[in-house]
C-alpha cells in the first residue's frame, strides 16, 4: 500500500486484486475496514519477527541446555 499525504490530511492509495483504489472514496465503513486490514497486517508482521527471535532464543537455550547435561561416564571393560 502506497500514502500521500494530500491537503493536510493522509490519502491512501491501495491495492485488492491488481486494481488500485483511493481511500478517500471509501465510505466510513469502508474506512474503518480498511483501517483494521492495516492493525491486521501490521500485527501479522511483527508475530512473523517475534516467531524468527524465539525461534532463535530457542536454539541459544538449547544449546545451553546441551552444556549443562550430566557427562556420560566411560565405561571401562570389565573381562
Amino acid at each position: 500500500m502506497e500514502i500521500t499525504k494530500k491537503d493536510g490530511g493522509f490519502n491512501m492509495k491501495f491495492n485488492i486484486d491488481k486494481k488500485e483504489y483511493d481511500s478517500d472514496k471509501l465510505s466510513d465503513n469502508g474506512k474503518l475496514i480498511l483501517a483494521r486490514l492495516q492493525s491486521i497486517k501490521a500485527k501479522k508482521n511483527q508475530l512473523t519477527i517475534d516467531f524468527s527471535e524465539l525461534n532463535v532464543v530457542e536454539k541459544n537455550y538449547l544449546d545451553l541446555l546441551k552444556k549443562e547435561l550430566p557427562k556420560e561416564e566411560e565405561k571401562a571393560d570389565v573381562q
